[in-house]
């Protein structure tokens, strides 16, 4: 016993060193800890075995002492001229096989006792493993998305965990004698199939980007998917056709396994969670937000995903559509280091690399605690204003409460049932075959939209409509502070498509990314007027770009460009036409351009925007992260980029690196 524990232990701690894979910045409903459950349930099966083999060695053993002891009593017997023993004998084998019999009936009706046993257990195994496990494992795997410990909606989560398990057991157990066996079955067969399909046949999900999924492009694999199912569905009542009293240990030890190695999985998976002090606590609010400064004034605006193809695209259905923008320049030749928000934003502010190495926690923490560019703002004198979202451009609120105005005492707290009803729609998705998912898809920003806090000001969530109607109504005004940086993330052109041209909430079949780019400028436009009507907007330093550009999609290497979109009013301009620029700059040259313009030496960051000569031969890359997909490991694309950046034939793979996590 000793030796099998200990085997069982070397077992989980190696799974736990090698296979659980690092958290996210996007929830990814397709990883799971299936090496993890396949390791335990083989270690388990083996032991199992092996105590199923000793336990039959030790009866084989008995039996034959039973024979060879009933041997000699009868040679003795028939020595004394005993005749009553062979009858007793005889007797007593007619009766073992009669009880052997019984026990090998097929007889569908299961006694009330085993009928009970058996509705528990399968409705243990499907509560446990759709709700409890479901969202215990994604919240663990996603722990980045969420800006909450699991604790807080732990017990909702258990809550309805017995709900379900109270229904489940309970509609088996009632139901009529002879239809136990098909009910049964049928639950039996979801929860193989659901936990197979939840483990193993999610490869099309990927991360949820908050882009839609093509479903259209996977007929094959819905077709494959439905036979699969099928296929699963019909073993326990293939099964049961053969042999009761196998269905019946089928459905016991199957269902007990499940509960049993994903209890394993939820003891690896737990990071306890250390509550902040309440001097410790902190969240990113809204504080601030429709104020400026009364003299200088840094605004860099953040319109998530704006490329150049969407702005190309507008301005072929509306050619004046930005001259709003006098005095701006736009560059047509803008490159952003990296293809996805996180880690886009972390190096534009601190230019640190992040090769994907290790832990997306570790590299913002050290992204902002070595970053000596907005702290050398703050000790210019600038207020600093960060509206963005945690686990995206930064790991924890207190890592940027040394400079940042707008981090406050507090703590973020969970609506406990919407989260609860949204981690279900989640683990649906998840464990939903193909052709169900559609009606269960989701998108990261749900999940960040459920949040509170106790205090005054609430945490800043990215909503763009919210934003704009709160700019309508409260409007801009000028602060006591002279000199203030603010950076404002928005969601932009990117997916779900929400929002309108008019900054209006409407349904996805309503927008596109087009139209929700005329939104995200409508909401810049009325920003830049109240600037206007403040007296501030010639004085103001004003950056419009993107964290990055549009990508196909995080599977496939590129098959097009992506650049960023780039519009750059210097502080003094006023009342000049849009002038255009297609210098090969990048988001390297922010920051130098930011330092320029709040009077401070710049030399050591590089070149501003409008430094960079248009003839630069200044090689750029973008680095590109694929996931893991159809057999491939995840990788980091590292492409190089010469002249243009519009044209994909100066772009060149430079090299391709097999990412461990």
């Amino acid at each position: 016993m000793k030796h099998k524990r200990i085997t069982l232990l070397a077992a989980l701690l190696f799974s736990y060193v090698v296979f659980v894979p690092q958290v996210k910045a996007y929830i990814d409903p397709a990883t799971t800890t299936y090496v993890i459950q396949i390791i335990s349930a083989l270690v388990i099966t083996l032991g199992v075995t092996i105590g199923m083999f000793f336990t039959r060695l030790r009866l084989s053993i008995l039996n034959l002492y039973v024979r060879i002891s009933g041997f000699f009593v009868q040679l003795f017997s028939k020595k004394k001229g005993d005749r009553s023993v062979a009858p007793v004998a005889q007797r007593d084998a007619r009766t073992v096989v009669s009880a052997d019999k019984k026990r090998h009936r097929t007889d569908t009706v299961l006694p009330g006792r085993e009928r009970l046993s058996l509705s528990l257990i399968l409705g243990g195994a499907f509560s446990f493993t759709f709700v409890l496990f479901g969202i215990y494992e994604l919240f663990m795997l996603n722990t980045e998305s969420f800006l909450y410990p699991l604790g807080q909606i732990i017990p909702v989560t258990l809550l309805m965990t017995v709900l379900v398990f109270t229904i489940v057991a309970g509609i088996l157990f009632i139901v009529p004698r002879r239809a136990f066996g098909v009910l049964a079955s049928l639950v039996f067969g979801v929860l193989l199939a659901g936990y197979v399909q939840g483990n193993f046949l999610n490869g099309v999900l990927g991360q949820l980007t908050g882009d839609s999924i093509a479903w259209e492009a996977h007929g094959g694999d819905f077709l494959i998917n439905r036979l699969i199912w099928a296929l699963l569905l019909s073993i326990p009542f293939l099964v049961r056709r053969i042999s009761v009293k196998a269905w019946h240990r089928l459905l016991k030890g199957v269902s007990a396994l499940l509960i049993v190695i994903q209890f394993i999985s939820m003891l690896i998976l737990y990071q306890p969670y250390t509550p902040a002090n309440e001097d410790e606590g902190f969240v990113l609010t809204t504080k601030n937000i429709y104020e400026t400064a009364a003299d200088k004034n840094v605004i860099v605006i953040v319109l998530d995903r704006l490329d150049n193809r969407y702005i190309e695209s507008v301005l072929a259905e509306d050619p004046a559509f930005f001259d709003s923008l006098d005095g701006f320049t736009r560059f047509t030749n803008n490159m952003s280091l990296y293809s996805q928000t996180f880690p886009s934003v972390a190096n534009m502010f601190s230019g640190k690399l992040h090769m994907f190495e290790r832990a997306n926690r570790d590299y913002l923490k050290d992204a902002w605690a070595d970053a000596s560019f907005l702290p050398g703002l703050y000790d210019a004198g600038y207020t600093i204003n960060l509206y963005m979202e945690q686990g995206y451009t930064y790991s924890e609120p207190k890592d940027l409460k040394a400079f940042t105005d707008n981090v406050i005492h507090g703590e973020i707290r969970v609506l406990p049932f919407d989260a609860a009803s949204q981690f279900m729609r989640l683990s649906a998705l998840r464990y939903a075959p193909l052709g169900a998912k559609p009606f269960f898809w989701t998108t990261t920003e749900r999940f960040a939209q459920l949040v509170s806090t106790e205090a005054e000001i609430s945490p800043y969530i990215t909503d763009d409509v919210a934003f704009y109607d709160g700019l309508k109504e409260q409007t801009l005004d000028v602060s006591g502070r002279d000199k203030q940086f603010t950076y404002l993330h928005l969601r932009g052109p990117h997916a779900p498509y929400e929002m309108n041209e008019r900054a209006e909430r409407v349904t996805s079949d309503q927008s596109g990314s087009i139209i929700q780019t005329k939104g995200s400028f409508h909401i810049v436009y009325e920003y830049l007027d109240q600037l206007r009507a403040l007296g501030l907007y010639k004085d103001s330093t004003i950056v419009i770009t993107g964290d990055h550009g549009s990508r196909k999609d995080d599977r496939n290497p590129l098959d097009r460009a992506i650049v960023t979109g780039l519009f750059v009013k210097p502080a003094g301009y006023e009342g000049e036409p849009l002038a255009t620029n297609d210098a090969p700059v990048s988001s390297d040259n922010l920051r130098p351009f930011i330092y320029e313009q709040a009077g401070l030496d710049h030399a050591t960051l590089g070149p501003t925007y409008f430094e960079v000569a248009k003839d630069s031969k200044q090689v750029r890359y973008l680095y590109h992260r694929l996931i893991a997909s159809e057999g491939l490991p995840s990788r980091l694309l590292i492409y190089e980029i010469k002249g243009d950046a519009n044209s994909f034939s100066n772009w060149t793979l430079k090299e391709t690196r097999v990412l461990k996590h």
